[in-house]
């Protein structure tokens, strides 16, 4: 049995290490400037599979130390910090220290636990491996399912006994951190075992054996709003003796070999028709689906004219903005009222302050006066009201003068580009790119631009918004440190958000990566995307200076431009096409 477990368990993750490798090399044969030196051969390098297998390994303990030892970890920790609490502050006369530490635990393992299952990728559910391994390898569904059940279970324990020195260490006690992991197991087994048997009541009415995702969405939904209760009660000094939350522990026990029993009567015919099932729904919904009827352009509408004397690329992009403006500048323009509702909050507080310090006779007249040199980017005619060493003002004054660069946030957030160059594609490339004239430099450079320009103007409300904001939060702290602080904010915010439009309008003409159901088909192009994520985090932690930071990044957006213009003049054309 051992064994036949053990045999199992490696060809899977064999054939695991094998897609992701054969994926990654087509992603890196797909990349505009690598992809013709890499040699076919990379698909049949022994060595490089076997690092890759290494790295593979690597991945699944990293995710059982992140994912159980983390988890478990934590609530280990917060329990003892919420016992001390509750015994410092006499909340619960007559409770012992350890039975108060494991109700607590118990408690948030449980609620953990629950939304564990409800997140987690079902134990019949549909992966490429087991329809490679079951429908070509004629493996048995049956003993596949749960030898990876087996798997993750044997994971899951380690984990928590891991985990458990952790408890060990802030006092739990020994019963509880030993059988927090039986009690994991058995509610594992509860909630395979329930879908186990809603899948044979489907089977005895002959319909389709498929996962009800619907309902564990609807589940999911229910825990994020019992959690607030929960939170508000502890807070509040309440908590659930221990004999009550063992009581419930035991009743999981109790469901866990229930679900146990549902597993065992659940044989292979059901689990390969199970697979077979949603094999077929996941087709005929990849089959069915159509590009005018996707989720993220339903609302599109094919209506609108353009009246401006414009010819060429110049019409085209003139009405792809007219019938699409309500999709592509909606979010630009919420964000926009988003920020100037928030500003003018902080304005009437401000006036509010001085209302109560000077009067009302002083008041108009001391506000109008400042915001008046706001505008004309001069220094105060009176000093505002100080703000103590440890108050929020000084942080977000600090923000403001040498990590300007925070804005980038705000700025990400209110950009619609990536959406933006979905619709291009759906609604105008996709069928563009069957003509030759389309992939032509001079075309696809003069389209670039013409875009480029368009991001630009739909983006410029938002970002000049966010750069009055961090005017606000410096007139609201004190004023600006030198003259024109306030306007170079504002350029700052502008040539941020310049640059990151271009970014991904740039990465949508190098890769073209959506296929005509406007998902993402590019493995390298997700790649590029998480790299440049991490780089703009990066990017928002570097301090610098007002002034210097204008300077640089004026010299660095036109280097960018010239470059990324460079780049797709050179290489979108071989990217250019239709993907399926």
């Amino acid at each position: 049995m051992l064994k036949e477990f053990k045999s199992t368990l490696l060809k899977v993750i064999h054939l695991r290490s094998i897609i992701g490798y054969n994926g990654l090399v087509y992603a890196l044969k797909k990349t505009p400037l690598i992809g013709k030196i890499l040699p076919d051969k990379l698909y049949s390098t022994m060595f490089l599979k076997v690092i890759y297998w290494v790295f593979h390994v690597i991945v699944e303990v990293f995710k059982l130390f992140i994912g159980k030892i983390a988890g478990l970890g934590l609530i280990y920790l917060f329990s003892f910090f919420l016992t001390n609490l509750y015994i410092d502050d006499g909340m619960v006369p007559g409770a012992s220290k350890a039975s108060l530490f494991a109700s607590f635990a118990l408690l948030f393992f449980m609620l953990y636990a629950v939304c564990g299952l409800l997140l987690r990728r079902s134990v019949f559910s549909w992966t490429t491996d087991k329809e490679y391994m079951v429908f070509m390898l004629r493996m048995n569904a049956r003993k596949l399912n749960y030898t990876l059940f087996i798997y993750d279970l044997a994971k899951l324990v380690i984990g928590y006994l891991i985990a458990g020195i952790i408890g060990a260490i802030v006092g739990a006690p020994f019963w509880l951190w030993l059988g927090m992991p039986v009690l994991a197991v058995l509610i594992k087994l509860f909630g395979t075992g329930f879908q186990a048997f809603r899948l044979r009541q489907r089977r005895k009415r002959n319909k389709i054996l498929k996962l009800n995702v619907t309902g564990k969405i609807i589940l999911f939904t229910l825990m994020l709003m019992v959690l607030p209760l929960v939170i508000m009660l502890v807070a509040n000094g309440y908590y659930i003796p221990l004999p009550v939350m063992l009581g419930v522990a035991g009743i999981m026990a109790l469901l866990g070999v229930w679900g146990y029993i549902q597993c065992d009567k659940f044989d292979s015919i059901h689990h390969r028709r199970v697979l077979h099932d949603n094999i077929g729904r996941n087709e005929m919904a990849a089959y069915t689906s159509k590009p005018d009827s996707t989720k993220n352009f339903k609302k599109l509408k094919a209506n609108g004219s353009v009246n401006e004397n414009k010819k060429g690329f110049e019409y085209l992009n003139a009405l792809f903005l007219k019938r699409h403006s309500a999709m592509i500048v909606a979010k630009p323009i919420v964000f926009t009222v988003i920020i100037f509702v928030i500003m003018g909050l902080i304005i009437a507080e401000f006036i509010y302050l001085y209302y109560q310090r000077f009067g009302a006779d002083n008041c108009l007249n001391m506000v109008g006066n400042n915001i008046l040199n706001m505008i004309l980017f001069r220094q105060y005619e009176d000093e505002l009201l100080p703000f103590v060493a440890d108050s929020g003002g000084v942080f977000f004054r600090w923000l403001a003068q040498s990590h300007l660069l925070v804005m980038l946030m705000p700025i990400a957030i209110a950009d619609n580009t990536f959406k933006s160059t979905q619709a291009m594609y759906i609604n105008c490339d996709n069928c563009l790119m069957t003509f030759s004239f389309f992939k032509q430099r001079e075309k696809i450079i003069k389209l670039f631009d013409i875009r480029f320009k368009q991001m630009i103007k739909i983006h410029l409300a938002p970002a000049i918004a966010s750069g009055m904001f961090a005017n606000l939060i410096l007139f609201y702290t004190g004023g600006q440190d030198f003259p024109f602080q306030y306007l170079l904010s504002i350029v700052v915010c502008i040539l941020l958000s310049v640059c990151y439009s271009l970014i991904w309008l740039a990465m949508y003409y190098l890769f073209q990566p959506f296929t005509t159901t406007v998902n993402v088909k590019s493995g390298i192009y997700n790649v590029t995307r998480i790299i440049v994520s991490c780089v703009l985090t990066v990017i928002v932690f570097i301090p610098s200076n007002t002034f210097v930071l204008t300077l640089v990044m004026l010299v660095f957006t036109a280097v960018f431009i010239f470059i990324m213009r460079k780049l797709v003049y050179k290489h979108a054309p071989k990217t250019w096409k239709v993907k399926s």
